[in-house]
């Protein structure tokens, strides 16, 4: 994998996960939970990639 693509990844994941807790303090789980289905998009990239 690129450098450039894995830093946009990880910059991608790292926003994920940042909105999630945002709205899971913020008492909003619908929306916390909304990112789980990219979290595993992104999972499914990486792992087919390293294959």
């Amino acid at each position: 994998m690129k450098k450039l693509g894995l830093i946009l990844l990880l910059i991608f994941v790292l926003g994920l996960v940042v909105f999630s807790t945002w709205q899971l303090y913020a008492g909003n789980l619908a929306a916390s939970f909304s990112t789980l289905p990219f979290l595993l998009i992104a999972y499914l990239f990486i792992m087919r990639l390293k294959l």
